[in-house]
């Protein structure tokens, strides 16, 4: 095919050169007719493109990160004339592991490919064939299309879940769900356990008025209650993420996706009740039981995390995200508050600076740091210092989170 294709370019440079110096028409007669035979392979390449055959699926549309699937790609030529030589260009989930299958096919007969797919990322990944480069039946001209420019054509999409780990305790164990002491009894309208009394304040619901000892005391008390036994643990998951790299990114996002999810399935299956929010969402995710996690399990997976870089460094794009917030009535049933963040050096602080919770020192508020790189023996150290008033717990990518968050 390479030698044919070079002499024919190299009679076409040859007629044309003898058809300038000589005048004859029939030098330019053979050129043109060497000319529209290389249109007509554009346009056969071009109709082949446009109405290729193929069907691809994915064995598993729904992964877990660290699985495995397949992908099949089967390629038919229903065209009247042969495929001699083609070349797809398959892109999984890691962008790395490209895979390039050439093949060839007669009229009326077809070809399938097994490509094995790696989850390395959690997320929504977008698989499938990205370009195709085609041959003419002369070998004379190839031409490459992005498949995705195509208007029949779309990729399939595949979602990966965050790992999930079991653990065996929540980070530093939890407090007592009992708070004693008047700044931590919280007034409900129906309560649970009864408390005692105080003096009426303004604002307080009349319905919550004891009369009798209102009229034996001739001064106005309202019954008071302790917190209840279904006290909520808080989820802060901070979407921006320092990183020098894509696929830092992408390990790190994962990371903190991990430990929202193993804390937050621990925590129903003890009984608690979780409340989790990131700056996407409005209200959060109220989970009441183990039945409702998968609300959150696909909450993570399709969440989607801004790049911020340090400056001068990597391709972040500045300060990008907010941070997480609880409103008043969520943060007065709280238990502990875990805010989970890869954020790094710069803006963490700031961050947490206007977090409310951290204002009292009625919550037990735990700071998890998603950091790059490798432990050492003596634990992986946070890039900033220590917060007064918040437990802070590093876990960089390659860890047991199930080790270091117990």
């Amino acid at each position: 095919m390479k030698l044919l294709k070079r002499c024919w370019y190299c009679l076409m440079a040859a007629f044309l050169l003898a058809g300038l110096i000589t005048g004859r028409r029939e030098f330019f007669l053979l050129l043109f007719i060497m000319g529209f035979v290389l249109i007509f392979s554009l346009c056969l390449n071009i109709w082949t493109a446009r109405s290729f055959c193929y069907l691809q699926n994915v064995e598993k549309k729904e992964c877990v990160k660290g699985g495995k699937t397949h992908m099949r790609v089967t390629i038919t030529n229903d065209k009247p004339f042969p495929f001699p030589l083609m070349r797809l260009t398959i892109v999984p989930v890691a962008r790395s592991q490209r895979a390039r299958e050439r093949f060839s096919l007669l009229p009326g007969s077809s070809i399938t490919f097994t490509v094995p797919i790696d989850c390395p990322y959690r997320g929504v990944h977008g698989v499938g064939i990205t370009t195709l480069e085609i041959n003419d039946s002369f070998g004379l001209l190839k031409t490459t299309f992005n498949m995705l420019e195509l208007p029949y054509y779309r990729h399939i999409e595949m979602k990966i879940y965050p790992k999930l780990t079991e653990l065996g305790m929540l980070p530093a164990g939890t407090s007592d769900s009992k708070h004693i002491g008047s700044v931590n009894v919280w007034q409900m309208e129906q309560g649970e356990s009864y408390a005692g009394l105080r003096p009426y304040r303004p604002g307080d619901p009349l319905k919550r008025v004891h009369r009798a000892v209102s009229a034996r005391r001739r001064e106005w008390y309202v019954k008071t209650y302790d917190l209840p036994l279904e006290t909520s643990i808080l989820i802060a998951l901070d979407t921006t993420v320092n990183c020098d790299s894509e696929e830092e990114c992408l390990f790190l996002s994962d990371l903190t996706c991990e430990c929202a999810a193993s804390i937050a399935r621990y925590t129903l299956k003890t009984g608690y009740r979780v409340i989790y929010r990131d700056v996407g969402l409005v209200s959060g995710l109220i989970l009441e039981s183990v039945k409702d996690f998968p609300r959150l399990y696909n909450r993570l997976a399709e969440l989607n995390y801004n790049g911020l870089a340090e400056p001068g460094v990597g391709t972040g794009s500045g300060r990008a995200g907010g941070f997480p917030q609880f409103t008043a009535a969520q943060l007065q049933s709280a238990q502990s508050i875990y805010i989970i963040s890869a954020r790094g050096i710069n803006g963490i602080q700031e961050a947490l600076s206007s977090f409310e919770a951290l204002n009292t020192a009625r919550f037990d508020v735990k700071l998890i740091v998603a950091e790059p790189g490798a432990s050492d023996s003596q634990g992986a150290q946070p890039r900033f210092s220590a917060i007064p008033g918040v437990q802070t717990i590093a876990v960089v990518v390659g860890d047991d989170v199930a080790a270091v968050l117990a």
